[in-house]
Parts: C-alpha cells; structure tokens; sequence
C-alpha cells in the first residue's frame, strides 16, 4: 500500500514541504441513477494507522468555460463534487492534516451570525478530530473535463466556502487517476489550512457551496 506521504515534494527553500498526500483507490462503483463515481481513497500512514476518505464525481452537469483562444485556449469544467468519511480513517486522516499544519485545537465561537456559528482564525483548534460525514463543495476540473473520470486523469480544484465576507473560505486539489488507481488531496496555498481543517470537521452533512448551484 502507498504511503500517504510518498510524493511529498520537498525543494531547496529550507521550508517545510506542502501536505500533498496520495492515496489508492480501494474501491469504485458507478452509480448510474446519480450518474456518478463513488470512490474510496485509502493510504498507508505508518507508524501511524492508515488513514482515508470519500468522494463523489459526477460525470454530467459540468459547465465548460473557455480562457483566451486558438492555441491558448485554457478550458474548465465547473460543477459539483463531494468528499465524504471512512469512518475511523478519516478521522485520523484529519488528525494527520491538523499535526501537519500545526492547527491543534478547535477555537471558542467568537459570533452567530444567522444561525450559523463563526470562529475567531487566531485562536487556536481542539484535538479530538471527527471528519464530517458528507461535505458538497463546487469544483472545477482544470484542464480536464471530470465527465471523462473513467477513462482519463482528473485534476481539480475544490471550493469550500461559507459565502460570507471574511468567512471560512479553503481550496484543495483533487487528483484522480482512476484507470491507474491512485489519487492526490494536495494542499492550495498554507493561508487555508485552517480553514480547511474547519470544513473538513463539521459534523453531519454540510454544505460548502453557499451559491447552491
């Protein structure tokens, strides 16, 4: 089994390295009612136990746009994914993420703000880490069309947002090999790790696409 940091890239800046991690896929199912992919991701976390998650890709719906012409033309695909929990895996997985980006403990609420609970980023996370058992977020295949999973790499880039004014707001890559079998979360820029750990820990279902589109 790969272990989750094996593609770790480190460079010659003396700074940490980026929390890119990759993963097997252990099990895939088309769902055609759905029309979609449900995939399983597992790594290989040693000393650690193994860690893991979920997710959904669609393979209709997705919204072309098109950057620039001819010959610089620069295509997206935007649409819908989901990420979803292993159980115990993907706590650990979260735990894992958390350690990595030195965000140990949960803050206090610092306001409610139409029903919904906002925290103040400079305090501190809380250990005891559940992740959340289905998030949908928007998400955009980057030179790849996520229609053609089954039979070509998928990279994407996912969107977690709260829609409000300075909220929590993260972004992540998702990388899937699906005819090989492998996949990558790597990190976007370190300015959103704690807000990603947020997303990634909300308990039950939860939105992360405030547009509802």
């Amino acid at each position: 089994m790969i272990h989750v940091f094996d593609n770790l890239e480190e460079d010659d800046s003396g700074y940490p390295p980026m929390c890119d991690m990759t993963f097997e896929i252990i099990e895939k199912a088309y769902d055609e009612a759905a029309s979609a992919w449900r995939l399983s991701f597992r790594a290989d976390a040693s000393p650690g136990e193994t860690v893991g998650f979920g997710a959904t890709i669609a393979v209709a719906g997705w919204r072309e746009q098109i950057h620039e012409a001819g010959d610089d033309a620069f295509h997206s695909f935007w649409g819908l994914a989901s990420v979803h929990s292993r159980g115990a895996e993907s706590d650990r997985l979260l735990a894992l993420m958390a350690d990595f980006y030195t965000v140990p403990h949960q803050p206090a609420p610092e306001q409610v703000l139409n029903g919904e609970v906002f925290y103040n980023k400079l305090e501190p996370l809380v250990a005891g880490w559940t992740f959340a058992d289905h998030i949908e977020c928007v998400a955009v295949g980057i030179a790849s069309n996520p229609a053609l999973i089954a039979d070509e790499v998928i990279h994407m880039k996912l969107f977690f947002d709260d829609g409000v004014k300075e909220g929590r707001y993260a972004e992540v890559y998702l990388n899937i090999d699906l005819p090989e079998g492998f996949a990558a979360l790597n990190e976007k820029d370190e300015d959103y790790r704690v807000d990603l750990i947020h997303w990634l820990s909300r308990a039950g279902t939860v939105s992360a696409n405030p547009h509802g589109t």
